[in-house]
């Protein structure tokens, strides 16, 4: 018997023992993937690059990269942030690359996720928008208040005015000059195994360029996890954060992933937050090459409201500088600006 025919039998008997032990089939369906990736021949050696090697794959790099900026820029893709403010401080996010957006509740994250989202479908890519815990109504119902300028009470009120369905048609219109796209993938109880196993799905179909997973702690606990962490939810979400950027690194995709401040982090003021006022921060801040913190101090002159002022501060970056900068809100729309452009979009 050949030996890739005695691996065949290995990988059989041990996918029918998990099988007997009634692991969580999502777990199962993990240990699978993971395995036929490598049998595949898709994994990269693990990890080694020999000495001899790194010349030939350092010239290939800068050849790509030559190749990369000749195609006209019409067509080319990228993934420029946004905002200026954003590219002024982070590089585009190379393949691999783990950033965290951080903020209380209610501070606008999903906005900012949403936006992000958009530009990068129009720069031609395929991004993956993985929602825990908005239904893609509610997505499509944001989505049109900001692109139609609209309120969400309008668009469901379900007596739009011709005026009102105009701007949505023209909305429909910009929106269709997208030349990448956004699948929207509502993953309502899901454990991040089934996530990243859907993830590699779409991955493997040629319609994942980016992810944006919003937010972590909104994931299910899986099987295993809870038999090896129990009822601590830190130790969950550093596993999920590893397993987040485990297919990163193994695909070369960029994923940007929402989380939310410790109880501390939410009532401090800005000047006082850090990366550190993460929930569960150890991991989620190791694992991450750009951390970004988002915080809206509640507005005097409206009792219970947020100030439309966002404090942002970008607390790791191994892509560049760290620093702070303000950016405006309107949250009626779902939409951010930059403050030296708030005045001639939005008339104020």
């Amino acid at each position: 018997m050949s030996a890739e025919h005695e691996m065949y039998l290995a990988l059989f008997r041990e996918g029918l023992r998990r099988a007997m032990a009634e692991e969580d089939v999502n777990d199962l369906h993990n240990w699978l993937t993971e395995t036929l990736l490598k049998m595949g021949g898709k994994s990269d050696g693990d990890g080694v690059l020999w000495w001899e090697d790194t010349f030939a794959f350092y010239d290939g790099l800068l050849a790509k990269r030559e190749a990369d900026a000749a195609v006209p820029a019409s067509e080319r893709k990228a993934l420029l942030w946004p905002w200026g403010s954003w590219n002024r401080m982070i590089d585009p996010l190379p393949g691999g690359m783990l950033a965290v957006i951080s903020a209380g509740d209610g501070m606008g994250k999903t906005t900012y996720a949403e936006m992000m989202a958009e530009e990068w479908a129009l720069q031609r890519n395929r991004v993956v928008f993985v929602h825990y815990e908005l239904a893609h109504a509610v997505m499509m119902d944001r989505r049109y208040a900001r692109h139609a300028g609209m309120t969400v009470r309008e668009l469901k009120s379900g007596e739009l005015t011709p005026v009102q369905r105009q701007l949505v048609n023209e909305a429909h219109d910009k929106l269709r000059i997208i030349r990448g796209g956004i699948t929207y993938q509502h993953s309502a109880g899901w454990t991040m195994e089934r996530t990243v196993a859907r993830l590699r799905q779409l991955k493997a179909d040629g319609l994942c360029d980016v992810v944006v997973i919003d937010y972590l702690e909104k994931n299910a606990a899986s099987r295993r996890q809870l038999q090896m962490f129990g009822s601590s939810p830190y130790q969950r979400e550093a596993d999920n954060v590893e397993q987040i950027k485990n297919f990163a690194e193994l695909t070369e995709t960029p994923v940007v992933l929402l989380a939310q401040m410790s109880k501390a982090g939410k009532s401090a003021d800005f000047g006082d937050i850090d990366r550190t006022s993460m929930r569960g921060a150890g991991e989620k801040s190791e694992k991450a090459n750009v951390v970004v913190l988002l915080h809206r101090d509640k507005d005097d002159s409206a009792e219970g409201a947020y100030s439309n002022t966002v404090n942002v501060r970008v607390d790791k970056n191994t892509l560049g500088p760290t620093g702070k900068f303000v950016q405006w809100m309107r949250p009626e729309t779902f939409s951010v600006y930059d403050v030296d452009t708030v005045r001639t979009e939005l008339n104020y």
